[in-house]
């Protein structure tokens, strides 16, 4: 989930008045937050789906032929780029404006975030997809897994490889539980996070 996401929610919510529906700071803060979970997982969905149709636009001009890697990220940055623009105006509108602009000059200042470890789950907004190569060996590790898991867990082995460390390459790799617990803590924090927000919301409704 993106900063831009988290204030742009904010934004919007001040903006209509909903940020007073909430007691404390703190539950406004978490239900803000589970807001932009929400969001992202959509960004998410609508990501893949255009990443997809581009890959398939692609194979459809070249017979056949599947995209070289830099023409692989770069449709799946207009594909990221697109399905951000797209759903944030849908769910909150106008004020995305004042955030991306926000979000744009403190990514610049900051940069931080390119040498840490977890920037597989905190910066999937710009760290860029994984590559063609690592989502067949993420299918090829979890083929039973859901296409939600299998995404975060693209993001991860993609992490790990651009650090020089060992990824996982079967389903028997001993590697394969330690990465499987990882990606499963992280899918459950999220949710837990929504479904917190959500019973805050429900009971400011009664």
């Amino acid at each position: 989930m993106s900063e831009m996401t988290r204030r742009a929610v904010q934004a919007a919510w001040e903006e209509l008045g909903r940020d007073r529906e909430y007691p404390t700071p703190e539950a406004l803060e978490a239900a803000i937050q589970a807001e932009a979970e929400r969001l992202a997982e959509m960004v998410g969905d609508e990501t893949e789906r255009l990443r997809s149709m581009g890959i398939a636009q692609f194979r459809a001009d070249n017979q056949g032929n599947f995209p070289p890697y830099i023409e692989t990220v770069q449709i799946g940055n207009r594909a990221r780029a697109q399905a951000e623009e797209t759903i944030l105006w849908q769910e909150l509108g106008e004020e995305v404006e004042l955030a991306a602009e926000e979000e744009d000059q403190e990514t610049f200042d900051d940069q931080s975030w390119r040498t840490s470890p977890d920037r597989w789950r905190t910066h999937t907004d710009v760290v860029g997809d994984p590559s063609p190569e690592i989502d067949v060996q993420t299918e090829d590790v979890w083929p039973e897994q859901t296409i939600r898991f299998r995404v975060m867990a693209a993001y991860l082995m993609q992490t790990r490889y651009e650090d020089g460390q060992p990824i996982p390459e079967t389903p028997n790799d001993p590697l394969r539980a330690l990465f499987t617990d990882l990606v499963e803590r992280e899918l459950e924090r999220r949710e837990s996070v929504l479904s917190e927000a959500r019973g805050l919301s429900q009971n400011n409704s009664t």
